[in-house]
């Protein structure tokens, strides 16, 4: 274990007793009602930021800032660079800012109230001063996350996932096989489920991605044209409308290979498994009230398990 690690890498294993799991996810998506769910989870670590008589909305947030906090603590007790690599990875929450910032300036100017990133911040502080999408374009460009590749909001909004790609790949190359993945899952969404190939360039700097997949026509030419890296995220979907399959087997194979990280000597393997793991929980608690909202059915908890 490196020096100054030590306290850090002891953490992010703590942090993991914090995850309800797989057994608790389907007692919250069984559940009658989305109240009863949070019933549920009110002894959990989720139930510290969940509250009786939330909606769907306001629960999935508390969610995702438990999250959050969870990255925040673990940052603190690492060293620069294990902080750093936990900012590269948390730059989801920085992207669900700019993008809310983006519709509320594109809009009626409503926006919500911004996640609390705290030293998990890469630019949002002079993000959020900006008073247009051509403000907040340029200050992304000139900030560590780079050039987004265009002025626009749906430029600026794919360009920055172009380049949060980009960053974790540099951050934590043992995580390149689920970034190369992510990243097919994105490409084939902007191609042949949204239809659009104006955005070809900015897709072209994803890791992994080739002049050849750019000009697929189909899921079956796009898998062909992926090195294996990638390709693997693409197996068993054949038509552009069943992609949210794919991305649920995503997760599970993130959730199904982070474990043996954990077990290596790594630090930052370590802390990337800790981390991917925190997040697999979130967003299968998330899918987990999303099925109690609608009663619980059971086909709805079967996908909270990822089995349909």
């Amino acid at each position: 274990m490196k020096a100054g690690w030590t306290a850090g890498v002891t953490r992010a294993r703590l942090l993991l007793s914090r995850v309800i799991g797989a057994e608790h996810a389907r007692a919250v998506a069984g559940s009658r009602s989305l109240g009863d769910a949070l019933g549920v989870l009110a002894t959990s670590a989720y139930g510290e930021r969940l509250h009786a008589g939330d909606d769907l909305a306001a629960a999935e947030r508390g969610v995702a800032d438990t999250l959050l906090w969870h990255l925040r603590i673990l940052a603190g007790w690492l060293p620069g660079a294990g902080a750093g690599l936990v900012r590269a990875l948390a730059g989801w929450f920085e992207l669900a800012n700019v993008d809310a910032r983006i519709a509320a300036l594109v809009s009626d100017g409503r926006e919500p109230a911004p996640f609390v990133l705290g030293g998990l911040a890469t630019a949002w502080p002079a993000i959020e001063q900006g008073r247009s999408v051509e403000d907040v374009a340029d200050t992304v460009a000139g900030s560590a996350w780079g050039d987004p590749g265009g002025r626009s909001a749906a430029e600026l909004t794919l360009g920055l996932r172009v380049a949060w790609a980009r960053r974790v790949h540099q951050a934590a190359p043992v995580a390149a096989n689920w970034v190369a993945g992510a990243g097919a899952l994105l490409v084939a969404r902007e191609l042949l489920l949204d239809g659009s190939r104006a955005r070809a360039a900015q897709l072209r700097r994803l890791p992994g991605i080739t002049e050849e997949a750019l000009a697929a026509g189909s899921l079956n030419d796009l898998q062909a044209a992926l090195p294996a890296q990638a390709a693997w995220a693409l197996a068993g979907v054949s038509d552009p409308s069943e992609l949210w399959r794919a991305e649920l087997s995503w997760w599970l194979a993130v959730e199904r290979e982070a474990p043996v990280l954990l077990r290596t000597p790594g630090d930052e393997a370590v802390v990337l498994a800790a981390v991917a793991l925190l997040a697999v929980d979130a967003q299968r608690t998330a899918r987990a009230l999303r099925a109690a909202a609608q009663g619980g059915s059971p086909a709805l908890v079967e996908l909270v398990d990822g089995t349909v």
